[in-house]
């Protein structure tokens, strides 16, 4: 019997009792739903691991830095392509960080000089191997539904196919001069489907856009620049200092501020219309003047004195 089998669900699918109307519990994974005959077996076999940083992971580096996570793909000999398993990493270290009220800025970038990610390892995926994304898409990021936190992608190299997708996600993009930009998905049959086709009409002008995505054609770091997919370019190499500085900026400013304008920009982002944008009801503002950090704001500037903010 394979690891993570319930006998006794087995026992019931293949026993004389008609199983229709039998309770069972499912708890989904990226690589699918799980099902038992009881709460207790489930938790027993399919644990739901806490959003806490593991010491290690496979894949992934890590670096923190006070209120700075710094996520390095560690997969250099594939120019940091992603498979499940470091898909399902990045998922995991990402759901720490957005639970974790004391990080308050993070950096993703890929290891050594010659990419940030090559998208998907499509030699993982021609080897016939289980493929899966997790829920909450590539890198754990594309399909997210609520980033409440800055994510800076800290683009060295290739930003292709899904890992240009990634950048496209992350709020802040800062690029080396040699990053360049491509929705390659076309040339090897595919299609950009972790957000690609969507975000990236709305990032870039929407002849770009549909070129890109039609074609392939990589992009430069200074095109990249010009057409507003990415924030800064800085000199080769530098790409995680110029992250790092970036970050460094969002730092001084109240978390508790950023977090509510991260939100605000979300909940407003589908309603054309601007002057129904701003009318728009929310708690976000409330939850803002109601906070420590507003207060200590306003305390520390008529004081004429660094705020000390602690992100409520």
């Amino acid at each position: 019997m394979a690891k993570g089998d319930d006998p006794e669900l087995l026992d019931l699918l293949i026993s004389a009792t008609e199983p229709v109307g039998q309770p069972v519990y499912v708890r989904s994974f990226g690589p699918g739903n799980r099902v038992t005959t009881t709460r207790a077996r489930l938790d027993e076999l399919f644990p739901s691991e806490r959003p806490v940083l593991r010491d290690r992971y496979e894949h992934v580096r890590l670096r923190r830095d006070d209120h700075l996570l710094e996520v390095t793909i560690n997969r250099p000999e594939a120019r940091n392509s992603l498979h499940p398993m470091a898909n399902d990493e990045l998922d995991h270290i990402f759901d720490a960080y957005f639970a974790d009220d004391d990080l308050w800025v993070a950096i993703l970038t890929g290891a050594g000089e010659k990419a940030f990610s090559a998208g998907n390892d499509l030699v993982y995926s021609a080897s016939g191997k289980p493929m899966w994304v997790p829920k909450n898409g590539f890198a754990g990021l594309t399909s997210r539904a609520h980033m409440t936190k800055p994510v800076i992608a800290a683009v060295n190299g290739f930003a292709m196919g899904g890992g240009c997708e990634i950048a496209l996600t992350c709020h802040l993009v800062v690029a080396d001069a040699t990053a360049q930009f491509a929705l390659s998905e076309v040339r090897v049959g595919l299609v950009a489907g972790a957000g690609g086709l969507i975000r990236l009409p709305r990032t870039v002008p929407p002849k770009v856009a549909t070129e890109m995505i039609l074609t392939g054609r990589r992009i430069t770091a200074d095109e990249a620049l010009a057409y507003g997919l990415v924030n800064r370019v800085v000199p080769a190499g530098t790409a995680l200092e110029g992250a790092r500085a970036l970050a460094g900026e969002i730092l001084q400013g109240s978390p508790t501020s950023v977090r509510i304008s991260l939100r605000v920009m979300e909940e407003t982002r589908g309603i054309p219309d601007v002057v129904d944008a701003v009318n728009h009801p929310t708690t976000a503002l409330d939850d803002l003047m109601a906070s420590e950090d507003a207060i200590e704001g306003v305390t520390a500037f008529a004081a004429k004195r660094r705020p000390q903010w602690r992100n409520r």
